[in-house]
């Protein structure tokens, strides 16, 4: 009986510790093409939400509406290169490392915006290869890992 008990402890403990590491690996890999496209379409979705709203909401609320929930809903990725999930994953990722930026730039009608966001040193298309030849030469895996201070 105590054997079991020990056991089952041992087990839901490697369980839980495989969980929590495949948790933390998934979250420090991402592919650089995917997030860079991901900035692209995030910011160009953000632009149209707010720009159809803004007159009925004035613009301020628009940009909180649109900004609460371009990552919520797949169907505003379905037209780009990668798939709605992956998109989405990449669109979270975006809006939690350029929230505030985002939305002075939204506020402002900056029409720069995909290019000071994703293109600036440190953006997520910075130094990415997103020419037709090199996104469809890398598989829709993993392919890097940024550390805890690495940033887009």
């Amino acid at each position: 009986m105590v054997a079991i008990r020990a056991v089952r402890r041992v087990l839901a403990a490697v369980f839980a510790l495989a969980l929590t590491l495949a948790s933390t690996a998934e979250a420090k890999k991402e592919v650089p093409q995917v997030l860079c496209e991901s900035c692209r379409a995030t910011l160009t979705e953000l632009r149209t939400m707010v720009d159809k709203t803004a007159k009925k909401q004035g613009r301020e609320n628009a940009v909180t509406d649109a900004m609460e929930a371009i990552c919520e809903d797949m169907y505003n990725f379905r037209t780009y290169a990668y798939p709605p999930p992956q998109m989405q994953k990449g669109c979270r990722t975006i809006m939690d490392r350029h929230e505030e930026d985002i939305e002075t730039a939204l506020w402002r009608g900056d029409e720069n915006l995909v290019e000071f966001i994703c293109g600036r040193p440190k953006g997520a298309c910075h130094g990415v290869d997103m020419s037709e030849e090199a996104m469809n030469s890398k598989p829709m895996e993993i392919v890097k890992e940024l550390g805890d201070d690495d940033e887009l």
